[in-house]
């Protein structure tokens, strides 16, 4: 093995590329990477990369530098100086588009497939495939080349860990010199989830009730506190809460984000049959409510304010690999859950007895698990296993496995080739970038129109109660 610091060296720099929103608002990916940074910076020189400009204060040991710039092309030529710059990179995705193979083949490369999102394709086109269909051949091909690229890879669970060698040794990244050093080939690639903040939360703001005036203070709260995402199931969901309500109405279920801050991710067609299922019911504003997003600071007061958490899925291939990052959330605020049976975090519920699992799509077991999970002495329990727990999970613990790479990275003695699938994948890389590119121009063109209507509805809402005042006055005359 080629060993890439040697004993007495500085620590090699790091660049993490953030392909997601980094700033208040946050998904899934920018607060990965957000934290991945903030807790590597505390060990060396770290640059986080990011596609817009931040206003955030940057962490102890991490320099933010923006890529943003005025089309594709430029962004691509900053991505590219910077990983010239740098010794390690992390990324779920590296731009070889714009970058020098040469520049590439002498870099550190740790590719982050903590999100499986070739399987969320597959679900995504299950669901509707004309949207989702098109390109999943090309996302393969784009996939086998990150495969082929990466010195090393991270993914967030042991079950992820077992899929991705599946695929690494189908792409020939199985070595036998790598083996003999590393048996369990954790050096190729190795857990680090989600994680959670050290500190314990601390209210600093408003929450839920505070949004919904119409929730009362005596009210039991139960929070949907990650995205809504097709493959999800909200609906189930909703169905329960109708059957709740019979047996505690003061219970609430607020869905916490709809609407991805990132511009790229339009909202999904669950969001509106679910809003719409709900007002079928009669339960919409009333019993289950709607919130766009919560500012990543201020989501500890939402959760601190709930008394119960809800996370359903279908049961789907997606599912079984999927991570639920939010999750962690509810382990910081020690937020008893109920939850889909079938993933790695409804396993952890389970063991640790921090909450309750349900079957898929079964309606009357969730509105059981709900009920229950709402009893003070079930909640008493749930919330000390959550105390316990929760320190095993922290961004500290689980980045331990990072953290030992990027402070003694190691490579195989052998050159990364030419793949003869560049080319083609770089033509992708092209037509992507331009349909990202113009799917964020056309979401602003969309926002725009919407405000445009709603500003013209005002306009007529008011004419309409001028006139009406002014006959009133014409009538009593």
């Amino acid at each position: 093995m080629n060993v890439g610091t040697p004993s007495g060296a500085p620590s090699p720099t790091v660049l993490l590329i953030a392909s997601d929103t980094i700033g208040p608002n946050m998904a899934g990916s920018g607060i990965r990477y957000w934290n991945l940074a903030r807790v590597l910076g505390a060990q060396q020189p770290v640059t986080l990369a990011t596609s817009t400009d931040v206003s955030l204060i940057a962490p102890p040991g991490v320099t933010l530098q923006s890529y943003a710039g005025p089309d594709n092309d430029a962004q691509g030529r900053k991505l590219s100086a910077l990983i010239e710059a740098h010794a390690i990179i992390v990324a779920q995705h590296i731009p070889y588009l714009y970058t020098d193979p040469e520049i590439l083949r002498a870099r550190f490369l740790i590719i982050d497939l903590y999100a499986p999102w070739i399987l969320e394709k597959l679900e995504h086109a299950r669901i509707d495939a004309e949207v989702g269909e098109p390109n999943r051949a090309d996302d393969v091909a784009i996939l086998n080349r990150l495969l082929s690229l990466g010195d090393a890879f991270i993914c967030a669970s042991e079950r992820q860990r077992d899929f991705w060698l599946g695929a690494l040794a189908v792409a020939g990244r199985l070595e036998t010199e790598q083996a003999r050093h590393d048996p369990e080939l954790r050096e190729l690639i190795d857990v680090v989830p989600f994680g959670l903040a050290s500190e314990p939360p601390l209210r600093n703001g408003p929450g839920p009730r505070a949004q919904f005036t119409t929730i009362g203070g005596d009210a039991k709260l139960i929070l949907w506190n990650g995205g809504l995402w097709n493959w999800l199931d909200p609906f189930t969901a909703i169905r329960a809460m109708a059957l709740v309500v019979a047996r505690e109405p003061r219970a609430r279920l607020v869905f916490m984000g709809v609407r991805s801050p990132t511009t790229e991710i339009a909202r999904m067609r669950v969001v509106d049959d679910a809003r719409e299922l709900a007002a079928q019911l009669g339960l919409l504003d009333r019993v289950v409510f709607f919130n766009d997003w919560v500012p990543y600071d201020q989501r500890q007061n939402w959760l601190l304010e709930a008394d119960l958490a809800l996370s359903l899925h279908q049961p789907t291939l997606e599912s079984r690999f999927a991570f639920r990052t939010r999750i962690l959330d509810n382990l910081w605020c020690k937020l008893p859950l109920v939850a889909t049976t079938g993933d790695v975090l409804a396993d952890l519920i389970e063991r640790e007895q921090i909450g309750i699992t349900v079957t898929p799509v079964d309606a009357n077991a969730v509105a059981d698990a709900i009920v229950a999970g709402l009893d003070p002495q079930r909640q008493a329990t749930f919330r000390a296993n959550l105390e316990r727990v929760a320190a095993n999970h922290t961004w500290e613990a689980v980045a331990q496995p990072l953290l030992r790479w990027c402070a003694n990275p190691l490579r195989i003695d052998t050159v990364r080739s030419e793949d003869p699938r560049d080319e083609y994948v770089h033509r992708l890389e092209r037509i992507y970038s331009e349909t990202a590119e113009y799917a964020r121009h056309l979401e602003q063109v969309i926002a725009q129109k919407e405000r445009q209507i709603a500003s013209q509805a005002l306009t007529i809402h008011n004419i309409t109660a001028a006139v009406t005042r002014r006959l009133r006055r014409a009538i009593r005359r």
